[in-house]
């Protein structure tokens, strides 16, 4: 997938302001759906960080995953004896870290948007650092990770054991493609067990087997409508095949339903995509602005860039450049960064003429 330059998002220019022309075709570097958007090449964007417990004590052999958007894991590394790791020759694109304990800490894991370096040397660093509790410490916590409906099956104990062994499976990158044969042989012996049909749906999002996805994650929904992670994923689908309405419905039912889970970022972020893509701006500029408020440096860069976009257009120039500013606070090493600056010049030279 060719990715456009950030700059190249700016689809705000108005009459008057001619330095850049975009391209007839444009594609969204936001478009963070495509496993390939995470995929490594011959980029220098790196990923590191430190790892301790409570106490400030760095920890030793923890195990580290880089995956994909889509939690696809693209390599692993360990800690060394000061608690550093570190991921690098990255792409651009948005990663997810996963932080493995040896069992007697907690696991964590961080999403992460990277751009892409820049021709003149210039690179994305990024440092993600983690402070892990013990076991001992987090102990009585009863705050679910993922909060949302309970959904209770009775499981035929022959699907439950091929379900468990594909999640272990999954988790071995030598054994991915047993570990889908697991799920099916699970679907097989039980052919409504939602969370075998759940990871099954994740599993073809992750290989953009969009329609394959679409059924399974479909038929999921069927069995337990209250699914958030199912109603995320299909939203995801759905964004990425064009259909805006449904993706913007499913989006807004996985958030209805667990407002505060590990996907609601992104769920606001594409939620306010796909109501900009029908035409909504006034829905799509409160879930955009959610996305960072939510997700903080962890929000993708981007939902700046789109409410910039979104503001100018309506020739509020004013909080269009405030926008461009805290996309290049953000990504201070972005491509285009001194264009993106000269643009921001110009939205304050309007708004100081009279628009907002």
């Amino acid at each position: 997938m060719t990715t456009a330059s950030p700059l190249l998002l700016i689809l705000l220019l108005t009459p008057g302001v001619k330095e850049f022309t975009a391209p007839t075709t444009l594609a969204s570097s936001t478009t963070v759906l495509s496993s390939t958007s995470a995929t490594l090449q011959n980029n220098r964007n790196v990923i590191n960080g430190l790892i301790t417990n409570t106490s400030g004590q760095p920890l030793n052999r923890i195990r580290v995953e880089l995956c994909d958007e889509v939690e696809m894991r693209i390599m692993q590394t360990f800690t060394d004896t000061s608690g550093r790791y570190s991921f690098r020759n990255l792409s651009q694109g948005t990663f997810i870290v996963k932080v493995h304990s040896d069992g007697n800490y907690q696991n964590r894991s961080a999403r992460v948007t990277l751009f892409a370096a820049r021709n003149n040397g210039g690179a994305h660093y990024e440092q993600l650092d983690f402070t892990l509790k013990s076991r001992d410490e987090i102990k009585g916590n009863t705050n679910p990770v993922n909060p949302g409906a309970t959904f209770v099956q009775e499981v035929p104990e022959n699907a439950r054991k091929a379900y468990e062994r594909a999640l272990k499976q999954l988790e071995n990158e030598k054994q991915v493609q047993q570990g889908l044969e697991s799920l099916q042989e699970a679907l097989n012996f039980f052919p409504n067990y939602y969370l075998a049909l759940e990871r099954l749906g994740l599993e073809l999002v992750k290989r953009q087997q969009l329609e394959s996805a679409r059924t399974v994650l479909t038929k999921a929904l069927t069995v337990n409508s209250s699914g958030a992670t199912s109603l995320y994923a299909l939203g995801v689908v759905q964004y990425q095949s064009r259909q805006w309405p449904e993706a913007a419905e499913s989006l807004q039912r996985s958030l209805v339903l667990a407002p505060t889970s590990p996907n609601a970022v992104y769920g606001h972020f594409y939620l306010g995509l796909s109501l900009l893509k029908i035409n909504k701006p006034t829905e799509a500029e409160t879930h955009l602005k959610r996305t960072y408020e939510l997700g903080g440096n962890q929000a993708p860069a981007d939902c700046h860039m789109h409410l910039a976009q979104l503001y100018s257009n309506n020739k509020r120039y004013k909080e269009a450049a405030d926008e461009l500013e805290l996309f290049l606070k953000q990504t201070p090493d972005a491509r285009d960064a001194e264009n993106i600056k000269n643009i921001i010049r110009q939205l304050r030279a309007k708004a100081k003429n009279g628009a907002q």
